[in-house]
């Protein structure tokens, strides 16, 4: 049998070089989930590939030798499995096993590769998984009825109770993303792998962490094994609130200690080695999702806490501990890419050790902090397993090559940074990626992308789900906007679309499109403009303030503000953005679509999932509603079995139909193929 690495090649040598299609989009294996053994010789990571029928993926842990070598799969036959982590001798691995017909259930492995034994049984799903320091137990996130705590047995009976039971509440952040949450709650339970029963660490009628904004990574345990540090929210009602403090939990359960009281978000939590100091993240405004990340040390019981960033402008991402505790260092994204910063404990000067280069994620620190392993993208090419190592600038190394099958078949396309001025004179920026075969002084019908967010961005990286290499290769050069609101700019950048929806951020995307016409990249007189979530909103403004674009696209876009508020389900966000529909009215009509539904011409294709709650599918249909009755070329695609993204493979197939053919029939563009191989 072939090496991996030698069938993708044998693969790509049969292949014809093409554009890529929609087609390859879905062939190329996600790499994903990445852990390292401590001592930083081993990686383990997933890697999902779509199954047959387009219902989904399927997923596998392989493992890879830092130092370089063949990826292998761990051997476990026909058993999906995800999530590894290695225990604290790196002699076993943790992870997420779903045997056919049975619940996923955690499971540990022992190395180099055996039959995997399961871990105690949980109420639910394990959400996310960590080891104690000694390698005795597990600790897990998992659904439960706040009644039932740990208890299988009584968890199993309230689901069977509810099953045919209406959805019944009386509390907000009742339903979340795709979900209806009336009665179950997320806790940290304890799992002995040497017998004893399951501890529920959190127990009471409240998310720890918040299932709205945490997850594994903001629970830690302190070196000695004793205690656990989490978030948890202070506000009782979650809807409303971005807000968590720190907590101490005794490892073997009871009461809980409160560690910060600071009015915004408090996670993270990273002990130091010798367990001296705790650092953390925090967001220091109330209500914000995306206010900056300080990064904060103190002593274990929150005393004397300092901020070690407070001059930086930048908002830091990973956090971990390096040299024995002498320094901490942490990842930012900068313009698109991400930058490897380090600061000293006990106070001093951030300095910048990387840069510039790429775009990182899933980061996963060695023992010592000094080797990592990460997942490295880019606009061109999806995510594969490196490691950064060294110190002078850091060195980065593949591990992997899964992508190479498609990559090395398809056709390039250029990219590149772009900037504009903005009409306040502020250089805005954004990228811009011209059609294969592009070549100086070639103009390309174009399609303005706009992310959603607000505050969010188009980095150099891969997406899977609006992807611009896809889009580009249909001949099309592709204009990304990171307008104001975007982040990776500057704190200020960010901040500065709040009450401002459909002000500055829609002159910056209108400057940054004029910038492209001007470089004779792109054909101003056959463009359209596509947008999911903010971006869909973006999209149904445009339709009310300009007519020149030909054709639009509108994924899961907001139609009206003030119903919008009363339909989402994290009030935070509008509360924050626009204030409360009854205290500031005029912010909810001034930014609103519907206001200016009398000026809609463009044809328009709106898409929405379902399962959405987050924009619920009546502001689809309302849009289209009023596209309909104001005579105006419209379509309407809602897919019944997706929430706010087009997740499965299949659906992901049936949108790109839809979208490509829409806007290939508006800019006159000769059709291509779907699936060009």
């Amino acid at each position: 049998m072939l090496h991996a690495s030698l069938l993708s090649l044998a693969l790509a040598a049969a292949t014809p070089i093409h554009p890529m299609g929609v087609d390859d989009l879905l062939a190329f294996e996600r790499v994903g989930d990445p852990a390292l053994s401590p001592d930083g010789k081993q990686a383990a990571f997933t890697v999902s590939t779509a199954r047959a029928d387009g219902s989904g993926l399927t997923s596998a842990v392989w493992l890879v030798p830092a130092g370089g070598g063949e990826p292998r799969p761990l051997p476990l036959g026909e058993l999906r499995s995800s999530g590894a982590r290695f225990s604290p001798d790196g002699s076993r691995l943790a992870l997420v096993v779903t045997r056919p017909g049975q619940p996923a259930r955690l499971s540990v492995v022992a190395l180099p590769g055996g039959e995997p034994v399961p871990a105690p049984a949980i109420p639910g799903s394990p959400g996310g998984h960590r080891w104690t320091p000694d390698g005795k137990a597990l600790l897990v996130l998992c659904e439960v009825d706040p009644a039932c705590g740990a208890d299988v047995a009584c968890n199993e009976k309230a689901d069977a109770a509810a099953a045919t039971a209406p959805w019944a509440t009386g509390r907000l952040l009742f339903r979340h993303w795709d979900a209806w949450r009336t009665r179950k709650r997320v806790h940290l339970l304890r799992l002995p792998l040497e017998g004893g029963p399951v501890t529920d660490l959190t127990p009471g009628d409240r998310d720890v962490p918040p299932a709205h904004r945490g997850g594994i990574d903001d629970v830690a345990v302190s070196p000695d094994g004793a205690t656990v540090y989490l978030a948890a929210m202070t506000d009782p009602v979650e809807a409303i609130s971005t807000n968590a403090d720190l907590y101490a939990v005794p490892v073997a359960g009871g009461p809980a200690r409160q560690l910060t009281r600071s009015p915004g978000w408090d996670g993270s939590p990273r002990p130091s080695p010798d367990g001296t100091r705790l650092a953390w993240l925090r967001q220091p405004r109330a209500g914000y999702e995306a206010d900056r990340r300080h990064v904060l040390v103190a002593t274990p019981d929150g005393g004397e806490e300092r901020d070690l960033t407070a001059t930086l402008d930048l908002s830091a991402d990973s956090l971990w501990w390096v040299d024995g505790g002498r320094a901490l260092r942490f990842t930012a994204t900068v313009a698109g890419l991400t930058e490897l910063w380090e600061v000293p404990a006990a106070g001093g000067s951030p300095r910048r050790l990387f840069g510039g280069r790429s775009h990182l994620a899933g980061l996963a620190p060695s023992a010592d902090g000094r080797t990592l392993a990460v997942l490295a993208d880019s606009l061109l090419a999806p995510a594969e397993l490196a490691l950064v190592t060294g110190d002078s600038p850091p060195a980065l190394r593949l591990l992997t090559r899964t992508g190479a099958r498609v990559l090395d078949a398809l056709e390039p396309v250029s990219y590149r940074p772009f900037t504009a001025r903005g009409r306040d004179g502020v250089t805005v920026h954004g990228w811009l990626m011209t059609p294969p075969g592009h070549r100086a002084g070639q103009r390309h019908p174009a399609v303005v992308m706009i992310h959603g967010g607000p505050q969010g961005a188009w980095n150099d990286a891969w997406s899977f789900r609006w992807n611009p290499r896809l889009w580009a290769s249909r001949g099309y050069t592709v204009i990304l906007p990171n307008p104001r609101g975007s982040t990776g700019f500057g704190q200020g950048y960010t901040d500065a679309v709040r009450d401002n929806w459909g002000g500055t951020p829609y002159e910056d995307v209108m400057a940054l499109t004029d910038a492209a016409i001007a470089s004779g990249e792109a054909d101003g007189g056959r463009m359209c403009a596509a947008g999911a979530s903010y971006g869909g909103y973006m999209v149904n403004w445009i339709n009310g303030q300009t007519d020149r674009f030909k054709c639009l696209v509108a994924h899961a876009g907001s139609f009206d503000l003030a119903g919008h508020y009363y339909d989402t389900e994290e009030l935070w966000f509008p509360e924050w953005e626009l204030g409360r529909p009854w205290e500031h009215p005029e912010a909810f009509e001034r930014w609103s679509p519907s206001r200016f539904v009398g000026r809609w011409k463009t044809p328009t294709l709106i898409t929405h999932g379902e399962l959405d709650y987050r924009v619920p599918v009546n502001h689809g249909i309302s849009a289209f509603t009023a596209l309909q009755r104001r005579g105006v070329e419209s379509r309407l695609v809602v897919f019944p079995d997706e929430n706010h993204w087009i997740l499965k493979p299949r659906n992901s197939r049936r949108f790109h139909e839809e979208v490509f053919g829409w806007i290939d029939g508006h800019l006159a563009v000769a059709p291509a193929p779907i699936s060009p191989r």
